[in-house]
């Protein structure tokens, strides 16, 4: 365990970061905990300078650290949130272009709240979540996006031609071991209009998972994660791979919709104008990167597209409460958050769009007998 050094004076910039506050408050820690880490860091890193992140996650206290010789990221954590070092390992392996080298640094130890210390290389850019906050209309310009997106698509190559490598686990994370479970939770507690999609994919599912290459997929990837040139619009890396898993390939097909539209008050999502052309350019890369997929008549396409509706399904229809990923999202609770929005936006379902409550439960009955 490692214990602080000689506390300082904290900073303004540190003390009046409103997002550094909602982490401590949000984690059930005081507010001066934020001393240990500091100081943790003038001790480790003397002489490197200390920037806070602007917006803190949910998850992590992070910050940036700069010196002559090295960019550095320094990220303390709750155990309930740790990071599993190993995978973390496997996806700088598996993607050098795009995941950060990352390492444990140990626990802090007196007044540290027990968060745990993690160390990671510096992924150069800006997030697209910042990009659109500071240069909206950069951030919307056609040519622009369809860098990124090309991009992206490379990336989603990357990982499937990566799969021949990649060692299946003996133990399945959390989502890959519970996928049959999570789409029947959601097929029982979704709102009707989305039966119609949640019974094709569980009759589908054996296809998904057993036709389709497994690879590591990013876990999260939304404009907060998604790194890239402020100037160029080519994507840098990805971050925060602290919820990645190994899944079938096409789960995380869901960021090319964050890459296409934005959240637009009061409740809609709202796609770019050109977002079918941007789309195509998407797939015209992805099938150049991957062979025989554009003489398969659409195969390829078909079962990916299948595992994307399946990513967004377990992505966006179940909460993260606090970390738990294990109920579904429902109208009364969740009917005006993000999760909501985006789930009917990237299905393709209107608010008036399914089935009645009665077919509903005449065709449940109909499908459970065969499942």
């Amino acid at each position: 365990m490692v214990q602080p050094s000689h506390p300082k004076t904290i900073p303004t910039k540190f003390e009046t970061s409103s997002s550094t506050r909602d982490f401590f408050a949000r984690n059930k820690l005081p507010v001066d905990t934020l001393r240990p880490c500091l100081d943790f860091i003038s001790l480790h890193y003397p002489r490197h300078q200390i920037n806070p992140l602007s917006s803190q996650g949910f998850c992590s206290l992070t910050f940036l650290l700069a010196s002559p010789e090295t960019n550095l990221i320094v990220q303390f954590r709750p155990p309930a949130y740790s990071l599993d070092t190993n995978v973390a390992r496997l996806a700088s392996r598996i993607y050098p272009a795009y995941a950060p080298r990352t390492r444990g640094l140990g626990r802090l130890g007196d007044g540290g709240g027990g968060l745990l210390v993690y160390e990671m290389s510096r992924t150069p850019g800006i997030s697209l979540q910042s990009l659109r906050a500071h240069d909206p209309e950069r951030a919307q310009d056609a040519g622009f996006l369809a860098r990124l997106v090309k991009d992206f698509a490379a990336f989603q190559v990357a990982s499937y031609h990566a799969s021949t490598s990649l060692p299946r686990p003996k133990d399945l994370g959390p989502v890959a071991s519970s996928l049959s479970p999570r789409l029947r939770a959601l097929h029982a507690r979704l709102p009707p209009r989305f039966r119609s999609k949640t019974r094709f994919l569980l009759a589908t599912l054996p296809l998904i998972t057993g036709a389709l290459p497994w690879v590591l997929t990013h876990g999260d990837l939304l404009p907060g994660n998604i790194m890239l040139s402020p100037t160029s619009g080519r994507l840098t890396g990805l971050v925060d791979w602290a919820e990645s898993e190994v899944l079938p390939f096409g789960m995380s097909f869901y960021g090319l919709e964050e890459l296409l539209g934005t959240l637009q008050p009061p409740s809609c999502f709202v796609y770019h104008p050109q977002s079918s052309r941007l789309r195509t350019v998407f797939w015209d890369e992805l099938e150049a990167g991957i062979p025989g997929s554009r003489e398969d008549n659409g195969e390829m396409r078909r079962k990916v597209g299948l595992a994307r509706d399946l990513g967004v399904l377990l992505w966006f229809g179940i909460a993260f409460d606090s970390g738990a990923i294990n109920r579904v999202i429902s109208e009364g609770r969740d009917g005006d958050s993000s999760d909501f929005i985006k789930l009917a936006a990237f299905l393709g379902i209107s608010e008036g769009e399914g089935e009645s409550s009665r077919e509903v439960e005449r065709m449940d009955l109909d499908v459970d007998s065969k499942l």
